[in-house]
């Protein structure tokens, strides 16, 4: 059995190049789908990551080494279940997820 998780947004926030985040940014509700495999979502445009490696971190924490469609790496950090990094070469995204509207998925591998 492989364990799916969906995660919903509608805000976000990107860091600029000395570090600082900026505004939170409202857009349409969105989600975040992680497989065993790969990460999908939408931000500034459609991403669909293949997972490379996984690590757990203390506290609930994972990061996901992936490539995009382009073999570009990318990082993604999820801490607890609640919010989200995304690190590529030029962009730094935070993403809360909203709660109550997160779910574990579980999906028959038969």
């Amino acid at each position: 059995m492989a364990q799916n998780k969906v995660f919903t947004f509608c805000q976000f926030q990107t860091r600029n190049n000395v570090q600082q985040w900026g505004k939170l940014e409202n857009i349409s509700e969105q989600m975040v789908h992680f497989s065993p495999l790969a990460i999908d979502l939408n931000i500034d445009k459609k991403y669909h990551l293949t997972i490379l490696s996984k690590t757990d971190l203390p506290n609930n924490g994972v990061i996901y080494l992936c490539n995009d469609e382009k073999s570009n790496p990318i990082t993604v950090t999820l801490i607890d279940n609640s919010k989200m990094f995304l690190y590529s070469k030029t962009k730094r995204f935070q993403i809360n997820f909203d709660p109550m509207k997160s779910m574990d998925i579980v999906a028959d591998t038969d």
